[in-house]
């Protein structure tokens, strides 16, 4: 009867499982082919039952799979439905058969695939059951297995003799100092989750969804919200102004009223920088320094005064106190918001992110080089060892701080016992990830601490990844390597998963993605100090353990890049030395990805947009070609003014300027250049909107090279298709005819520089530092406007 059954369930799987899977390239159609296999920390797991792939989500008997990662299954009714508990020591998990919501340590999850009965086994997601249990999953698409493992564990310094030990260890020539957060070129920055197959494309998303009559933060993965300088709910608006943050009610657009200012004391140290609004909350996120002044030297401490040499050398730089703090405010009706905690983790501020109810913040928090401590007091290097007093000083700075509010107004301590450090330390900071889960009750700050650092990060909807540049000496000049750490998003906790490394370093924030399993880096090989013609670009592809599955290197040589995007299996990028060369690139093979086809034109492109799946809006610069100063045989590109393009790759191999706009000369530029948050745009209205600070050039008959003089700063507002182009509605400025009266060849009043446009309802809002503008979203005419006290 047994096999009876068993032969039944497996002929139901048989019928159940799809024509085609969702993979184009050659060589993972012929795995295709293969049995799903599932390794349990390195061996292979046998199933009564093989598992499959539906919408995504590998399914697989429950039972099996939960007792082989030592949980209990329970089967129980609940109000005539069937439902399975999943137990692991705190860790639970309720399924219901039939339903894609999972219960899982009191959070709703949405799953792709719903736990359904198949003869007498039931089947349900693999990646979303093991990780409610603990566990990491990592999907191999080459050879269809998948891998679960418990997570992984970095070593711990545990003791001051072992931090000794490690600090002593990192480099400490040059290529060390320019490792240094403070002089890296890159510094600060800038959907289902159950798939255990490739998962879920992750689109970038638009001003405005489809459910809302107001526009959002323009974000790099939809569902993954980041911080922004203002933000709206359509009922009020929320920015930073100076170091307030004011909130205005916008329901009259007529007269918009200030509903709030919150300000913040002298004795709280704090300047507000970004927030994030949703239904229930504010919050404001911000850095805080203390350096220290007024401190007195204690009158027995000797000082010690350096030889003449060793006091030109470079010393540590003095130790000032940095955080970032969060105020968390419950929002009310009124607009009058309620403080309900602080979070305070020390460090400088390098990202966040809000996915749902989670919060996570990352900082650097810089610490003194080991040689250079020594060396600032007056020690031979190995002496050191041998002061107890100043072994406990090193060694009490790492013990970093933070607070949770609602937990203690007093500071918390990570000790050394659970700050972890990667393999080969290169620099000379700590990277802190802080998590909570701002939507239960009981959640509270947790601090992870590792030391090392990053330069950027990329966020999915499950996934952290922290790049960070490495220089390696190599002969005379330096070799370039980024390496990433990957880290789990547990639902307002991390778990770090694992480390990779490839050549060249990323200069771009959207030069990270994530899709189907892989994640996929754009880099510049070469110089990053100058226009070397030894440089050029490339793509790496790594699985989901980090491995090079794939690259594409070489492209274009001798330029640089200069902005590129993801979408699905393709990729599109832009390098610069004379002219812009925009590139197709395919990358439905992981392993084999390749060129399809480029255009080159004038100009360059700073940051892509996508308009559709077959056209891009590129936002940079124009040039000109002028002979260069020195050469009569050479020539240089200047810029001339901003330029926005819309591309067309429908056919990818030969991509198309279909439209164009050409904005001033010289010297125009628009904070969307440098910031992507800046622009606004929705395809549904045709609308398009972003700052500009306009420079033109006076005597336009002139020959010669001629620098912009300041002509104007406002919102430049386009309605853009596919058949008209760009078609310029109108600007809207702050800026009054006394002001621009006032302003000079290169200045003006930059409190009323519009840096953010939105639209709610039937309005559309340009905000500045010192004002706010209503104007109809139809005309363009102006409403109302607030000009903040």
């Amino acid at each position: 009867m047994k096999r009876t059954a068993l032969l039944a369930a497996c002929l139901a799987i048989a019928l159940c499982l799809p024509s085609s899977l969702p993979w184009t390239a050659s060589s993972e159609a012929h795995a295709s082919q293969k049995p799903i296999r599932i390794e349990l920390e390195g061996k292979e797991l046998p199933l009564a039952a093989p598992a499959f792939i539906e919408h995504g989500s590998t399914l697989v008997p429950v039972r099996e799979i939960a007792e082989a990662l030592g949980a209990t299954v329970t089967y129980d009714k609940n109000n005539g439905e069937r439902t399975i508990l999943l137990t692991k020591g705190e860790r639970k998990a309720l399924l219901t058969i039939g339903s894609k919501q999972m219960l899982a340590q009191g959070r709703s999850i949405t799953l792709t695939a719903a736990p359904r009965t198949v003869g007498s086994i039931t089947f349900v997601p693999l990646r979303a059951i093991s990780e409610a249990l603990g566990t990491v999953v990592a999907w191999d698409g080459l050879t269809r297995t998948v891998h679960m493992d418990k997570p992984l564990k970095l070593p711990a310094i545990g003791t001051e003799e072992k931090l000794i030990e490690l600090l002593k260890s990192t480099p400490t020539d040059d290529s060390a100092i320019l490792s240094l957060p403070g002089l890296s070129i890159q510094g600060r920055e800038e959907v289902p989750v159950d798939s255990s197959a490739p998962p879920v494309t992750e689109a970038a998303g638009e001003a405005g969804t489809p459910d809302t009559d107001y526009s959002q933060t323009n974000i790099q993965v939809s569902g993954v919200d980041e911080a922004d300088w203002a933000k709206t709910d359509g009922r009020f608006i929320y920015q930073i102004s100076g170091s307030r943050v004011v909130i205005t009610d916008i329901a009259n657009p007529d007269k918009p009223r200030l509903a709030s200012v919150l300000t913040y004391g002298p004795e709280e140290q704090f300047q507000p920088e970004q927030l994030y609004v949703d239904d229930m909350r504010l919050i404001v996120i911000g850095h805080s320094t203390d350096d220290g002044a007024g401190t007195v030297q204690p009158q027995n401490e000797q000082v010690t005064v350096l030889p003449e040499s060793e006091s030109m050398a470079l010393l540590p730089p003095p130790q000032i106190k940095q955080s970032v703090k969060s105020y968390i405010y419950d929002l009310q009706s009124n607009g009058q918001p309620k403080l309900k905690r602080m979070l305070e983790q020390e460090g400088s501020y390098l990202s966040s992110r809000k996915i749902g109810d989670a919060l996570y913040i990352i900082t650097n928090k810089f610490y003194r080089n080991y040689s250079l401590y020594a060396k600032s007091k007056g020690l031979h290097l190995d002496a050191i060892t041998g002061q107890q007093t100043d072994f406990n000083e090193l060694a009490s700075t790492f013990r970093t701080r933070y607070t949770d509010s609602a937990v203690s107004d007093k500071p918390q301590s990570v000790s050394l016992d659970d700050i972890h450090y990667f393999p080969d330390i290169m620099n000379y900071s700590m990277l802190l990830v802080g998590s909570i889960d701002l939507g239960q009750s009981e959640g509270q700050l947790q601090v992870s601490a590792y030391l090392g650092s990053g330069d950027r990060i990329f966020v999915s909807q499950r996934h952290l990844y922290v790049s960070q540049m490495i220089h390696k000496a190599k002969g005379s000049s330096f070799e370039m390597i980024t390496k990433f750490h990957k880290f789990r998003l547990d639902y307002g906790s991390v778990l770090y998963m694992g480390e990779g490394s490839v050549p060249g370093y990323v200069t771009d924030p959207f030069s990270m993605n994530e899709h189907e399993g892989y994640f996929r880096v754009a880099l510049t090989n070469g110089d990053l100090a100058s226009d070397h013609p030894g440089e050029s670009s490339q793509i790496y592809i790594l699985d989901e353990k980090l491995r090079i599955v794939g690259k594409l290197d070489g492209i274009a040589p001798g330029e640089r890049m200069y902005s590129v995007r993801f979408m699905g299996k393709r990729a599109y990028m832009v390098t610069f030395r004379k002219v812009d060369p925009l590139f197709a690139i395919d990358l439905s093979n992981p392993q084999q990805p390749k060129i399809l086809g480029q255009l080159k034109i004038p100009g360059y492109s700073d940051y892509l947009h996508p308009y559709d799946e077959n056209h891009l809006i590129g936002f940079g610069k124009d040039t000109t070609e002028i002979m260069s100063l020195g050469s009569l045989n050479e020539t240089a590109a200047i810029t001339t003014g901003m330029k926005v393009a819309l591309f067309d790759v429908s056919d990818v191999s030969r991509p198309k300027e279909k439209f164009k706009e050409i904005i001033g000369a010289t010297g125009t530029h628009s904070e969307l250049l440098d910031d992507y948050k800046a622009l606004l745009f929705s395809r549904e209205k045709g609308l398009l909107a972003f700052p500009v600070t306009l420079y033109e050039i006076e005597d336009k008959d002139s020959t010669g090279f001629d620098f912009g003089r300041f002509a104007y700063q406002g919102a430049y507002v386009y309605s853009l298709d596919l058949e008209k182009g760009f078609q310029l509605r109108d600007r809207i400025t702050h800026l009054s005819n006394e002001d621009m009266l006032k302003s000079g060849m290169y200045g003006y009043n930059h409190s009323k520089a519009v840096r953010r446009i939105m639209y709610a309802g039937d309005s559309l809002y340009t905000l500045s530092d010192a004002m706010l503008k209503a104007n109809s979203l139809n005309d363009l005419k102006e409403r109302g406007s607030l000009l903040y006290p």
